[in-house]
């Protein structure tokens, strides 16, 4: 028993494990300059990260990761100054002028990452393993419960398990995760606004008809 946890320890020790975005989503450098605008909506945000693949049925939702996803959106948002007021609270919608639905759904090949992960346990990190995480964004706009256009990106991360990866272990996997999910919101807001899905005016007036 003693010998086995010394193995185990031995082998965390001496492996590494680093995580680096695919970049097959182009990256959004900045979002629109919204700044000139005096009139900015308020906007609900429907948040919420699931396991699986989009459209299925076992597709599970990871409540878990809500408080990460909220700090990463909300860090998109705050430095882009995009809207008047943002909130996460499904209750708040009838006040809002739109509701902004941001479903992520992490799918890869885990068969595969299961059996590459064993290998490089087994050779205790000598052979690098790589896992990679797929990542789908749906992205909705709502105005008064009617769906004003829907959008959805796609990207990766990989990340790699071996002692080769030692020296680059500060590419953790939160710090991926960060890379990529920032990213696709980034991709998702920006085409938003852009397409004038999401109006904004030069004067006080009224962002939406309240039926």
């Amino acid at each position: 028993m003693l010998t086995r946890l010394i193995i185990i320890i031995t082998a965390l020790v001496i492996s590494g494990c680093a995580s680096f975005p695919s970049e097959k989503l182009a990256k959004v450098e900045s979002l629109p300059d919204v700044s000139s605008y005096k009139q900015k909506p308020k906007v609900v945000i429907d948040l919420k990260l699931f396991s699986g693949k989009p459209g299925t049925e076992n597709a599970i939702e990871i409540a878990q990761a809500q408080p990460e996803l909220q700090r990463i959106t909300s860090k998109v948002i705050d430095d882009a100054q995009l809207f008047a007021d943002v909130s996460y609270d499904s209750f708040a919608q009838a006040d809002a002028d739109y509701v902004i639905k941001l479903h992520l759904y992490n799918h890869g090949d885990q068969g595969a990452a299961a059996v590459m992960g064993f290998l490089s346990g087994f050779t205790f990190g000598v052979i690098p393993a790589a896992a990679t995480d797929k990542y789908t964004l749906q992205a909705e706009v709502f105005q008064n419960k009617q769906s004003l256009t829907t959008l959805e990106n796609n990207d990766e991360m990989t990340t790699w398990i071996g002692i080769w990866f030692i020296p680059m272990m500060g590419n953790t996997p939160q710090k991926g995760f960060e890379a990529v999910f920032s990213n696709m919101v980034k991709d998702a807001l920006n085409k938003m606004v852009a397409e004038k899905q999401i109006k904004y005016a030069l004067l006080p007036y009224p962002l939406r008809t309240v039926s």
